[in-house]
């Protein structure tokens, strides 16, 4: 891939996950890097799992949401 190409794909991942962050969207490729880094010994949740989590931890507090 050349230089510009890898510039623009680079450039696309960093908006995406800006975007994900505004919304609100669970970002499992951060999540998974944060393990990684962080805690090197625990086990990762699968991402199936992950997003389970993300939506019960998101939806599950009355007044968390504006609508």
């Amino acid at each position: 891939m050349s230089a510009a190409k890898e510039s623009r794909a680079s450039l696309a991942a960093q908006l995406t996950a800006l975007l994900r962050r505004i919304i609100g969207a669970p970002d499992y490729a951060a999540y998974l890097r944060h393990v990684t880094e962080r805690h090197p010994g625990c086990q990762p949740l699968t991402e199936q799992a992950f997003l389970e989590e993300r939506l019960q931890a998101r939806y599950s507090t009355p007044g968390n949401r504006c609508c």
